[in-house]
This record gives C-alpha cells, structure tokens and sequence, in this order.
C-alpha cells in the first residue's frame, strides 16, 4: 500500500514539473537592430528561462554578451545568468560564419506571452512571442484568404489595410466576438465570430471568405502550387514604371532615426550602379512610391530598416506592410506570391571571395571547387525546403536557381582579382562560359549580381584577347606620329619598347611563390619607374586623339568578344551600352563624336542608347560651365622647372603657413577618389570652424575631365585650391609621399611639415576630433 502511494505523488510531482514548463518552438520576433541575431527557442521553466540564439556573424569576428542583457515582460526585469558556448561578459571569436548558444535568464512568469530582449549596448529584439498563439480579439490582426492563400486584409486600432490601401475605420462594434466596421468609403466589414482557428469575413458586397489569422513573420504556404514560368519581360523600355504603396507601421525611435523616407534600390544595368527611389512617409509610416523600371528587377528594401530583398516587376503595384512591433511583412496584390514566398523562404546570401591572406594559396581551380560547393549546398537546401513546402511555386523555384547560378559567375570572375597575373585557366573560363554566361536568365536585370557578372567577365575576355596593353599602346601611339598628329622623342619611343619588356617580367614576378607584400613590392617599383612615368607624361601630352583611337579599339574588341562567346542582341546592346558608359563615367568627358557615331550604328536597344545619350548630354553641359574665373585651378608655374617632390609640395603650400592643409590625391579615373569627392560640400561645412586649406592634386588626369569631375561634384570654395600637375611632378610629389592607393589624404601642420596621422575625410567625425587636438 505505501509502494502504491509513493508512486502515486512520483507521478503527481513529475506532471507539476510538467506544467511549470512551456516551450516555444516556433518563435515570432519583432523589431531587431541586430539582424543577425534570431531566436529559435525559448523554454520557461520554474527555476530559470532559456532563451536559444542563431547568430549568422562572418568567422573571426568577435561578439558577446554582457550581465546587463536582460528580459523584460510586464513591466520587470529578468536578467541573464548564464551561457553555453560562451562566457558572459567576455568577447567571443566566432570559429564558423554560424554560431547556436543558449542563454539563461531570472524565470519568467509561466503564463507570459511575449517578452523583449535588451542589452547595455543597445541591443534590442522586441515582443519576442509564440506564433502557435492565436489572437483573441481582431485588433492589430492580418488575415488570409483559405481559399487562395493571399493576404486579404489587415485590422489595426484606427485602420484597415484592403485593395493596397489604408483606409480609416469610421466606426466598430462587437457582439459576441463577431465584428462590424465602418470604413470612410461606406463599404461594411463583417468578421464572424472565431471558430476552430478561424473567422467568416465579409468585405461589402462581397462573397464571404473564410479565413485565418496570420500569425507567422510572413504569410503562409499558399494552398495550391503554381507553374507558371518566368517573370515580366517587356523588352527593357525606359518609361516603365512600378509602384509600391506600403506601411512601415509601428516603427520605434531607432528605426525612424535612418530617416523618414522609404527607400529601394535596384542596380542599373547600364552604369553597373545601384540607383535609389525614395517616397515620403507620413507620421504613421505610410508612403507611396512609383519608381522607374527598366525590366523585371531584384530590388533593395529600405536596407537598413530591412535586410530583404525581393523582384519587382513592370507595370505592377504592390502594397507592402512592415509591422514592426509584430515582426511581419507581407505583400498585398493581384500577384504577390513569388514576394511573399521570397519573405517566408529567403535565399543564401552567398559570396565567395579568396580572402586576402589566401591570395598566392588558392588556385583558381580550388576556388571553383568552393563555388560549386556553395551552389550545391544552396541548391540541396532548396530540396529540403521543397519537401517541407510542396506547394512553392515554380516561379520561386526558378528564381532561386538563377540566383544561385548568377552568384556562383559573380564570384568565380570576381576572384581573378585574387589570381596572380589574373591567370584563369581555360577549363575554369569554359565552366564560366558554357555554364554560367550562356545559361543566364532573361531579363539580364533579374538579378543585381549580373551586372558585376558581365562587367568582369567580358573584361577578362578582352584583355586575354587583345594581347599585351603595352603592344597596343605603342602601335597606336607610333600610328598617331606616321599622321602627323604627335611627335615622340627619342626617350618615349625607347619608354614604349622598354614597358612591354618591363611588363613581361613583371607578369612572370608575381607569379613566382612570394608573398603577397612582395607582389605589392614589384608593382609598386613597376608603376613609380622611370618608364611609366614618362609613358603617364606621354598619355598626358597626346591627350584626345590617343583616347579616341584607344577607345575605338577597345569597343571593337569588345563587339568581337560578344560575338565569340554569343548572346542574344539584348545583351549584346546592353554590354556595348555598359563599355560606352563607363568611358564617361571613368574620364568624366563626353564621348568624342567617333564613339558617338560607333555606338548610334552598333547599338539598336532604345533603352541602351537613351542612357549612353542623357550622360553624354550631362556631361556637354557640365563642360559649358566656367569656372576659371574662380581662382580655385592654380598655375603650375610656381613649380615650374621642378623635379623634388619634397620642395615642389613645399612650394605649392607656401602661401598657407600658419593654417592646417588637407591634401587630397586623386584621379579622374578612380572611382573611389570621385565618391569621396561627391561629399566634398558636406566636409566643408562640417569642418567649417577649422579654417582649413583643401589642396588637391590631380594624378594622370586629362584637362578637360579633371575641370568636369570639379565642377560636378562642386569641389569649390574661397579655401580651396586645386592643381594638375605635370606627370613627372605628380609622380615626384606622390613618391616622396609614398602614395600606394588612391585617394590618399595628408594633413600638413601650420609650419608644412606633413605630419602621420589618420586624415581621411570620408570618416568626418574622426578627423574633426583630430583637428579639435590640434587647435
């Protein structure tokens, strides 16, 4: 009898233990400023809460978590206690790109429902719930359509969200938990009582529909599976259109401090360039945005706000809702389904690079293998993601794939900047070629990682094709002289033969076993030598009608590339529109009226010449403006006669002694150098009150171009000075400097004395606390 006791309270003490115990597996999680960051299990027991994280954090960073991080639910505080993996308070080196941890926390009540997570440094994952949980009464609910698993309608306190629009509750009644609203267009809304997981909702004279409530972070699988193919292609025209209407809806104060604008990105095919649309957003959050678009595209969603990305298409308009405080985004439309799947079922963020301390290590092969292994896991986790949700349309299917695909050609030329020598083997080109380029998906703009893809891709093939630059260089530049248009001395004929031996056995160094600082060392003393310099005057000095010839060859060989590894003429438009735009951009000139007419008889798509035509005519009008009066482009007379580096920079900051100079070396050919110089007037006015000098000097920039990228970027004002030296001064100035990249930033004290400090202006707030030490 005592035996049959005893085991009477084992068993009524083990189901207490039982129901003091709740786990969350499925977990629903609003705003996060830590994206990486996802909670994927939480377990409240009696003595203590665990709260399970995924942490998606690059290999070799550090990260961690203090004894402030702590839980907050109904008004209180539950602080950590402990972790798995890693030790409180101290920083952590991730060992793999992924990390899984447990943290335990104070008990929360067993009856909680939500809770937030916060640490001392800011970080915050907010109403962190159990998506198992329905909602009890209507308010602040979203709600599916059974029958086609659309999105359908969304209740909030004041509005409803129906047809891609926000509309104004008039009035609202409830009996019984079944619902009546008024909203300000008349229409009636009738939400019947819940049963079984699920309400009746009748829109006006609509047909009834039964639906449930969205409670997951993006809309469920859809009941039925869709095959149909391919996304909108309407022939890349320039006066498409696409638009969003949206709600960024309960955003805290972090996420409104990016701004009060929404914002999306889509790369232009034509300049390889991202280029962004912004809408206003009222004080609710909500905006509406029409945007161009050239064809199907992969757009950027506010990114920072959001880390999603998504395809849009022309002629379509979309409503998107971003709940914060939820953590649910969903598309509302007529086809929305391939958006939401996107939401519910990213893809990889896939990007392999040779790392910079394997560059000399990795073979080319050996990294196609990396690729391939990437592309296989991504596709096997595709599979796995098809057998869970059968019902995925084919359109998100196939959208992954050429995602995967695209990725995989972005990386393997990408990494030719990581070969010694950029020597790709004819295997790992043919993969590249027969596999990739030829097999990509239609529209080119489908995806933002084509554009990379065609850019190095096609150079590639054009610089192995056209033989060495130095051979090139020189037969053109002795085919100007037979016509008269130059004369060469004997040093820059002896210069033009001397380079292409140079270059042939710079090539064969840096493909010897050496490290990559010794590889850095060889160019280094290639680019400052005797030869280049003088060949860099010589550019300088034949100036246009050497830029004109070199850049028809150029195209040429670009046209003959394009037809040796074929594409349809879209594309073969597009890439010669890309090579013509990037001359402008790069020299910051118009065409000459040779690449004018050669791109007018070569290229047929309207949309390709419309965008080589508006930066041609930008920069016409650019080159119109006058700013020689403004005494901002000095004379490089002072100097003349000069070849130290040291007493030329003397002399040109002479006249500045007892005010700080800031010195920038730049070029019109460096990308970097006319993005920093785009700021130049928001670095003006933040280091207003330091009555600084801005000095700048130009390297291998040709007149005309060098006036053009001044006046763009307004690089103008009564304490700043800029000069276009001679190529051997430049290089003069630029060697006793040690300049090895561009742009290089110098700071020069009150007596000219350069100094060794940090001075980098596209970090303002660093360099005004530099100056602040200086006063």
């Amino acid at each position: 009898m005592k035996s049959t006791i005893i085991t009477i309270l084992l068993a009524v003490a083990a189901l207490t233990v039982q129901a003091q115990t709740k786990v969350w597996d499925n977990i629903v999680m609003g705003y996060a400023n830590a994206p990486i960051i996802n909670v994927n299990r939480v377990a409240l027991y009696a003595d203590r809460t665990d709260v399970s994280l995924h942490i998606d954090y690059r290999k070799g960073r550090q990260m961690g978590f203090s004894r402030g991080t702590a839980l907050k639910a109904g008004g209180k505080e539950y602080k950590v206690t402990g972790a798995t993996v890693i030790k409180l308070d101290e920083p952590y080196t991730m060992p793999e790109d992924t990390l899984n941890l447990t943290l335990m926390f104070e008990p929360l009540p067993v009856t909680t429902q939500r809770f937030d997570f916060t640490s001392p440094d800011g970080l915050q994952l907010l109403n962190i719930r159990n998506a198992n949980s329905l909602p009890e009464d209507i308010t602040n609910t979203y709600w599916r359509n059974e029958s086609t698993g659309d999105w359908m309608i969304g209740i909030t306190p004041n509005h409803v969200i129906y047809k891609n629009k926000v509309w104004d509750i008039v009035s609202q009644t409830e009996k019984k938990d079944a619902y009546t609203l008024t909203i300000n267009d008349g229409t009636i809304i009738k939400v019947g009582k819940m049963k079984k997981g699920q309400r009746i909702i009748t829109i006006g004279k609509e047909k009834p529909a039964m639906c449930s409530p969205i409670v997951t972070a993006a809309l469920p699988d859809y009941p039925t599976k869709d095959m149909r193919k391919g996304f909108v292609d309407n022939g890349y025209r320039t006066n498409d259109s696409v638009t969003i209407i949206g709600w960024m809806k309960d955003m805290p104060q972090q996420a409104w401090e990016r701004g009060k604008e929404f914002c999306v990105g889509i790369e232009n095919i034509f300049s390889d360039k991202e280029e962004s649309s912004y809408a206003k957003m009222d004080s609710l959050g909500r905006f509406t945005l029409k945007m161009p678009i050239l064809n199907s595209s992969q757009a950027f969603l506010d990114w920072g706000r959001t880390s999603k990305s998504t395809v849009l298409e022309p002629g379509k308009t979309y409503f998107l809702l971003y709940d914060f405080m939820a953590g649910q985004m969903l598309w509302m439309g007529d086809d929305v389904r391939v958006q939401n799947e996107l939401l519910a079922h990213p893809h990889d963020w896939n990007e392999d690079r040779i790392g910079d301390k394997e560059e000399g290590k990795v073979t080319a092969m050996q990294f196609k293998v990396r690729t391939d292994a990437s592309r296989a896991a991504s596709m096997t986790k595709l599979q796995n993601c098809l057998t869970q949700h059968p019902n995925l349309s084919q359109r998100y299917i196939d959208y992954l794939t050429g995602y995967y695909l695209t990725d995989q050609g972005e990386s393997m030329m990408q990494a030719r900047y990581s070969i010694p020598g950029y020597d790709l083997p004819k295997e790992y080109m043919d993969y590249v070629g027969n596999e990739l380029w030829k097999k990509a998906c239609k529209p080119y703009t489908l995806y933002r990682d084509f554009s990379t893809f065609i850019r190095d891709y096609l150079n590639h093939l054009r610089d192995t094709q056209q033989g060495d630059w130095g051979i090139l260089f020189r037969n053109t530049a002795l085919r100007l002289e037979q016509q008269g248009v130059v004369t060469l001395t004997d040093k820059e004929r002896e210069a033009l033969n001397h380079y292409i031996v140079m270059h042939d056995q710079l090539e064969a160094g840096i493909k010897n076993d050496i490290s990559q600082q010794e590889r850095d060392s060889l160019i280094n003393a290639f680019n400052s030598s005797e030869t280049v310099t003088t060949l860099n005057a010589l550019i300088v000095r034949m100036g246009k009608p050497l830029q004109d010839e070199m850049n028809l060859t150029g195209y040429r060989q670009t046209m003959e590339v394009l037809d040796s590894v074929g594409c349809d003429r879209a594309l073969r438009d597009i890439s010669l529109a890309r090579q013509f735009c990037r001359a402008i951009n790069e020299s910051r000139e118009p065409l000459p009226d040779v690449a004018v007419n050669m791109m007018e008889q070569e290229v047929q798509l309207p949309s390709a010449k419309a965008a080589v035509m508006a930066l041609q005519n930008k920069y016409l009008e650019i080159q119109q403006r006058d700013i020689t009066k403004s005494g901002i482009l000095k004379s490089n007379n002072d100097v003349a006669n000069m070849s130290d580096g040291e007493q030329i920079l003397r002399k040109l900051t002479e006249p500045y002694r007892g005010r700080l100079v800031l010195l920038d070396i730049w070029g019109t050919w460096c990308g970097p150098c006319k993005a920093a110089l785009s700021h130049s007037q928001e670095e003006y006015e933040r280091l207003k009150d330091y009555n600084l000098v801005y000095l700048y000097l130009a390297n291998r920039s040709p007149e005309d171009g060098w006036k053009n990228v001044i006046k763009e970027y307004n690089v103008t004002g009564e304490n700043v000075v800029h000069y276009n030296l001679p190529a051997d001064q430049q290089s003069a100035v630029e060697h006793f400097l040690q300049v090895h990249s561009f742009p290089t930033y110098k700071l020069i004290d009150r007596d000219g004395k350069v100094l060794d400090v940090n001075a980098d202006p596209r970090n303002l707030e660093s360099l005004a606390k530099l100056l602040d030490q200086m006063k």
